[in-house]
């Protein structure tokens, strides 16, 4: 049996070790990237990230952004898969696909881990797992707002509610309002 769990060893023999095992000990850091505009209101994201590991480790490392999936995967520029060595490799990455809705939400997780890693060929060939995750990066892009930005209050997203309150409470004000007296309140009769 493997490891206590009821599965026979032949079988435990056939399934890699989960992608953090395989991976133990590196870390992914984006320290760039440029995006450019491409036809059809979509970008184009060039990714720069530091692979750092304790040793060298024979396991390509492959990336997509914010989900594992077929359609957010990040390419290589160079054809190669990266592997970790000891110390830290820059690698690169590009992202054809960054939408207008991307760049409104400018924060985003590089997932990065095993290419198909224990999803399998059959999930990775449909796009439905691509990277079997280990870990993630965050990203933060650059706000593109359409709102106007006010110093450190932010926009005006936040203030559209109080100018909202502040406006019916000045249209309140300049209408008739009926006052009641103060007092205690009426008794009923039975």
């Amino acid at each position: 049996m493997c490891s206590g769990k009821g599965i026979p060893s032949w079988q435990c023999a056939l399934a890699p070790a989960p992608a953090a095992q395989r991976l133990a000990g590196v870390s992914v850091r984006v320290i760039g990237y440029a995006i450019d505009d491409l036809p059809n209101d979509e970008h184009r994201m060039r990714l720069t990230v530091n692979l750092s590991s304790p040793t060298d480790i024979d396991q390509c490392v492959g990336f997509t952004l914010d989900e594992p999936f077929g359609g957010r995967r990040l390419e290589t520029l160079d054809g190669q898969c990266p592997q970790p060595r000891a110390g830290t490799t820059k690698i690169n990455r590009a992202f054809d696909k960054l939408t207008s809705d991307d760049l409104a939400f400018p924060e985003h997780t590089v997932v990065w881990g095993v290419p198909g890693g224990r999803c399998g060929f059959v999930l990775e060939a449909f796009g439905v797992c691509v990277v079997e995750q280990a870990g993630a990066a965050g990203l933060k892009l650059p706000s593109r707002n359409a709102l106007p930005m006010i110093g450190p209050i932010g926009t005006f997203g936040p203030l559209v509610p109080v100018l909202f309150v502040l406006a019916m409470n000045s249209s309140l004000d300049t209408q008739s309002v009926r006052r009641v007296p103060a007092g205690p309140p009426p008794r009923s009769r039975r």
